[in-house]
């Protein structure tokens, strides 16, 4: 099985987080290529002139198919540039099904797009596209063509229409799906199973009682805890202002999570970013 994993930003805002997004990922998996593109890093040859006028989303898929294609790989994983991967990402690199996804805040997905609505069956399998996993590259293409009907979701909102309509049959799994039942979470859902309704970003509240034990990081606001693969920030800091991306940067990593998590982050996910 040839596998890789992409991960792709074009912001200077996303600098510090990116590089702490790739030695994490790194650190759990030196066995894995990575292909790691920012702002100072050329793009790959052959990709359409129309590149740099899609989304920075759906730039982001349309790179990775790209890579993909050029390695011949059998097996992609697309990560964030704001996530921090804090484990091996078995559940990725063992499933077979086309696509691997994992889950968004829980909030039903529901939208009209490509002249029809999509919807997630309810606020407990909405998908985020910034944590996943492609056995069969032609889902991944697939989902590129639907962003070209989404407006607001783009990738995102193709990805759940491939996943949530029947004009498409690519076998899938969500990771972390049921949530309460899982064992790990993979995205949105590690800073808590709840939506921010009033704009009060209640994330630390969650964030702030993760622990440590046997050297993995759980989370520990829920009946169950559940070991973290991956931290997905999920803030909107690129769509942001500069001011507003900084300031929620420096809150995240002044008042975002207890000091026994960012002593994590430095030792065990190689996150300068917490020194």
């Amino acid at each position: 099985m040839k596998i890789a994993c992409v991960i792709y930003s074009n912001s200077e805002k996303y600098f510090e987080l990116h590089q702490c997004a790739t030695q994490s990922f790194r650190t759990f998996h030196p066995d894995i290529p990575l292909f790691s593109i920012d702002k100072n890093t050329p793009l790959p040859e052959g990709l359409d002139e129309g590149f740099h006028q899609l989304p920075a989303g759906v730039q982001k898929y349309v790179i990775s198919l790209h890579v993909a294609r050029q390695q011949g790989l059998d097996k992609l994983i697309i990560l964030g540039a704001d996530t921090i991967t804090c484990s091996r990402l078995v559940e990725f690199i063992e499933g077979t099904e086309d696509i691997l996804a994992t889950l968004d805040y829980p909030y039903q997905f529901s939208i009209t797009a490509n002249g029809k609505l999509i919807q997630s069956p309810d606020d407990q399998t909405h998908v985020n596209a910034d944590v996943v996993c492609f056995n069969n590259l032609e889902a991944l293409a697939a989902i590129i063509k639907a962003a070209g009907g989404h407006s607001l979701y783009f990738e995102q909102g193709g990805l759940n229409e491939v996943l949530w309509t029947d004009d498409y049959n690519y076998s899938f799994r969500i990771i972390d799906y049921p949530y309460q039942e899982s064992d790990v979470v993979y995205n949105t859902r590690a800073k808590g199973n709840i939506c921010d309704t009033d704009g009060s970003k209640p994330w630390d509240k969650y964030t702030n009682q993760f622990f440590v034990e046997d050297g993995k990081l759980f989370t520990g606001a829920d009946a169950k805890p559940k070991q973290i693969r991956v931290f997905h920030y999920c803030d909107g800091l690129f769509n942001s202002s500069d001011a507003r991306s900084q300031g929620l940067i420096t809150w995240w990593k002044e008042k975002g999570f207890n000091e026994v998590t960012k002593k994590f982050f430095v030792e065990q996910c190689n996150c300068d970013f917490f020194r």
